[in-house]
């Protein structure tokens, strides 16, 4: 495990490395420059020596206590997976008015069976039909497989999910439970839509660099995206409209933190 700390905010690394001083498991590193999470991420999959990887961001927990081993044995087990990911929760709340936090409330599971078609067309499938961002930018996978997020503040991990789904079969592990965090501080919270031609762009170079040996299907994959960008911008600009609807009908809302 790396604790890697790239904000300089307090003295968080050293109180750590003297905790774990001894256990050769660990190593904290305390980074010269503020990076924002995109360049840290990047740095850290740069610097990976291992054959699996996966970046956990400090918010978040985990669960039961072997999560790890559950993630790396689906992949040691299923050698032609990409990519092993758990069931995400969330923290919700019910009530109109008079709120209640209920039990967690686990995210939508992929509405297809992963590892029966040609992997470019369930990554399309599960672009226009499901969040991979969710999950899968959690998970664990094939480190040499793996390309740089892209730097973007809209969506950034979905684009890399998508590209990692371009690149082979992802599996799903149930019993690996991941909790997310919502807080206003948090990466997620502060997205924000750069526009269609530029997320166009960003998943043009990701197929481009996936699919490099056959137009007619980078085009087709391309026309998927083009589809699904157009859905995500009719979703954003209802947002606002689900929320009410949601107050009326006293749904369930994530709890900030």
């Amino acid at each position: 495990m790396v604790i890697s700390d790239a904000s300089g905010l307090d003295g968080s690394p050293e109180r750590l490395a003297r905790i774990f001083a001894g256990d050769d498991r660990v190593e904290v590193v305390r980074r010269d420059t503020e990076l924002n999470w995109i360049e840290h991420c990047n740095l850290l999959l740069r610097e990976a020596t291992t054959e699996y990887f996966c970046w956990m961001p400090q918010d978040d927990l985990v669960s039961p206590e072997g999560y790890f081993d559950l993630l790396t044995a689906a992949l040691d087990n299923n050698p032609d997976r990409v990519l092993a990911f758990p069931t995400v929760l969330r923290r919700v709340s019910e009530g109109r008015l008079r709120r209640r936090e209920v039990e967690p409330l686990a995210y939508r599971r992929p509405p297809i069976e992963l590892g029966r078609r040609p992997p470019e067309a369930e990554a399309v499938d599960l672009l226009r039909r499901w969040n991979m961002g969710l999950g899968c930018w959690r998970g664990v996978f094939r480190s040499e497989l793996a390309r740089a997020i892209p730097e973007t503040d809209a969506a950034a991990d979905l684009i890399w999910a998508f590209s990692m789904a371009l690149s082979g079969y992802f599996i799903e592990v149930p019993e690996a439970r991941y909790l997310k965090r919502l807080h206003n501080g948090s990466a997620h919270r502060r997205m924000r839509w750069q526009g269609k031609q530029e997320a166009r762009r960003l998943y043009e170079a990701e197929v481009r660099a996936r699919i490099a040996d056959s137009p007619e299907r980078r085009a087709g994959i391309l026309n998927a995206v083009d589809s699904h960008l157009m859905r995500h911008r009719y979703v954003r600009s209802t947002h606002r409209v689900r929320s009410a609807g949601a107050f009326i009908l006293k749904g369930r809302r994530p709890v900030l933190e």
